[in-house]
């Protein structure tokens, strides 16, 4: 049944959600939360306020963009730097009605500077205790900065492993800098994450092409793909994410504000959703974006000729796709699907 515009609005804002890409460190970066941070650091930022903010949160390629996202990121040192940032996390998720969502964590960031892990560790734990108390449930995926050494990388893997039930950890996935190194030199870390139970995601073809993919398939053993968008260049890659039905978990905006593609009009999300393949919209680095997951699928909307049914359809993939306890998750999608057949009918 088609609805409205205005009634897909509501129904947006209505409907239980699931977040599957967006980075701690990065995602809480709102400039009043990183001038609080680094004013407790004893630090001074590039800027002073929102607009200046915005002004230094430019950039034209992903390389340009993690040198940014090093230096705002410098300001989590302690267990209640963590915290309040997995809390800001929790207080702009409750406003789009976003009940469960996984923040991916990279301690390659903050490790080399001597953030202590187990300050980490109690900063996620209480950040997901503030966040359960307005009702959103979050966890995390430790994604290791591919671009240490394996026998470091390996280190954070085991770190992980260790206290996963302890931090809410639920898998691990690989980020920074894609072009380069590619996912089949830390196959270590994977096949040690997955023995200890971690659920296993990676960042590939963003800045890489399909061989990254490829990889992360083949060699990792990797459950869902973060970004993918490059896949759309083979077509026998698009088949192969099609059959397995992996997820990708897209991010758009992000993706043309660092240059991956030209504009929105030429993103690959039409091919990739033509393919069969499984896809979901997510913020990435929301505050750095000036977007959020409602502003994700309101620019897609606008810009695409994608159904109503359809946009609904890549937010049910985030719930069926998330790493979320089994009953838990039962119980989220048959809320998601009794209030969708409340706009769309039974």
């Amino acid at each position: 049944m088609a609805i409205t515009n205005e009634a897909f609005r509501e129904c947006l804002h209505a409907l239980p959600k699931v977040e599957l890409h967006n980075h701690l460190e990065g995602g809480a970066m709102y400039p009043d939360l990183a001038l609080k941070l680094a004013k407790r650091n004893g630090m001074t930022m590039p800027f002073h306020d929102d607009k200046s903010a915005e002004a230094y949160y430019q950039f034209t390629s992903l390389d340009q963009f993690i040198d940014i996202l090093r230096t705002t990121v410098a300001t989590l040192n302690t267990a209640e730097d963590y915290a309040d940032a997995v809390e800001r996390h929790g207080i702009e998720a409750a406003k789009q009605n976003i009940r469960y969502h996984e923040l991916f964590v990279t301690y390659g960031l903050v490790a080399p500077r001597g953030v202590a892990w187990e300050a980490l560790v109690e900063g996620l734990t209480e950040g997901r205790r503030r966040n359960a108390a307005r009702g959103v449930d979050t966890a995390f995926i430790v994604d290791l900065d591919r671009t240490l050494p394996e026998d470091v990388a390996l280190q954070h893997t085991e770190l992980a492993i260790r206290d996963q039930d302890t931090a809410g950890i639920v898998g691990m996935g690989l980020d920074c800098q894609e072009n380069g190194y590619p996912p089949g030199r830390l196959k270590a870390c994977f096949d040690a994450a997955r023995s200890n139970g971690l659920r296993l995601t990676t960042h590939a073809g963003e800045d890489g092409g399909s061989a990254y993919v490829w990889e992360a398939i083949q060699e990792c053993g990797v459950e869902r793909i973060d970004h993918g968008v490059q896949s759309a260049e083979d077509p026998d890659l698009l088949r192969e994410l099609a059959d397995r039905q992996i997820l990708l978990t897209v991010c758009p905006i992000s993706n043309i504000a660092l240059k991956v593609f030209p504009s929105m009009q030429q993103h690959s999300l039409p091919k990739l959703v033509e393919a069969g393949i499984p896809v979901c919209l997510n913020s990435d680095d929301p505050p750095m974006f000036d977007s959020n997951l409602i502003r994700e699928f309101e620019v897609v909307d606008e810009t695409f000729d994608f159904s109503h049914e359809q946009l609904i359809s890549m937010l049910r993939n985030a719930l069926q796709h998330s790493f979320q306890a089994d009953a838990d998750k039962a119980q989220l999608l048959a809320e998601f699907d009794r209030i969708k057949d409340d706009y769309f009918g039974a």
